[in-house]
């Protein structure tokens, strides 16, 4: 039998916006990502893409929420040594608790706080835009103990090729960056053209129309895995329905919800 781990693949234009997939995919920092760097062969229309290799048993906590049938086929592994993004970024990341949902008790900012927590935050995304080698700029506001962040520029539809998986890793490693200096998790969403705006309608209407269903058929409902901001959409969209509850089930960084009828 065939005992081979089954790597799973990323893509992006440099290596580090691939590598920056790979962490929000696994839902761990840059520098646990152990990757090996494949060559590809493009056709003559094909923007040229850099893939890596990256096997779920060597990456760092949060892995375990893979699914094997996520992964391409079985394969040894490189000879050469893995090779690892920017160390200062990505230590500043891996100091960081996991987070799942944040209760606004635990984010409530001092106003006389807000400016140095958006200066830290500039900081911290100039670095990962720097490491991503993106040509874009960024408006930031914190509102509600919630850093909002709105990307805009050159590169800015790179930010959600993929179903935004560069935009979502920034997002989930933006906040690792800025506990180095703050001490503590500040939640943040980055946006950019309206992409979350409308993935955000999307995953509200769906927990909609799956609380009607279950309220109609009764029984239970099991969404799809799902990280931790997707998974808050759900719970606060159906949060004040009388007639359902939702709960997160699974471990590590990708987690389903469960919806059904009270």
């Amino acid at each position: 039998m065939n005992t081979a781990t089954k790597k799973v693949f990323f893509s992006g234009e440099t290596e580090a916006r691939a590598v920056l997939a790979a962490a929000n995919h696994f839902g761990v920092s840059a520098d646990q990502v152990v990757f090996d760097r494949v060559e590809k062969r493009h056709g003559f229309v094909k923007r040229r893409r850099v893939v890596i290799r990256v096997d779920p048993q060597e990456v760092g906590p949060g892995s375990e929420a893979l699914e094997a049938s996520d992964s391409g086929d079985g394969e040894t592994a490189a000879e050469s040594a893995p090779a690892r993004p920017d160390d200062a970024v990505a230590a500043a990341a891996a100091e960081a608790p996991a987070t799942d949902t944040v209760s606004q008790e635990e984010v409530d900012v001092p106003a006389e706080d807000s400016e140095e927590i958006v200066a830290i935050a500039r900081q911290a995304l100039h670095q990962l835009l720097e490491l991503a080698d993106l040509e874009v700029s960024a408006e930031m506001v914190l509102a509600d103990g919630r850093l909002e962040v709105e990307i805009e520029g050159v590169d800015q539809e790179l930010l959600v090729e993929d179903e935004g998986q560069v935009l979502l890793a920034l997002q989930h490693l933006l906040p690792r960056v800025m506990f180095r200096e703050l001490g503590r998790i500040v939640p943040c969403r980055l946006d950019s053209g309206g992409y979350q705006r409308r993935k955000e309608e999307r995953l509200r209407g769906l927990a909609r129309r799956v609380a009607d269903e279950v309220v109609s058929r009764g029984g239970i409902r099991t969404l799809r895995p799902m990280n931790p901001a997707d998974r808050r959409i759900v719970h606060l969209t159906l949060a004040d329905d009388p007639d359902v509850e939702t709960e997160s089930q699974g471990n590590g960084y990708f987690k389903r919800v469960n919806i059904r009828s009270v």
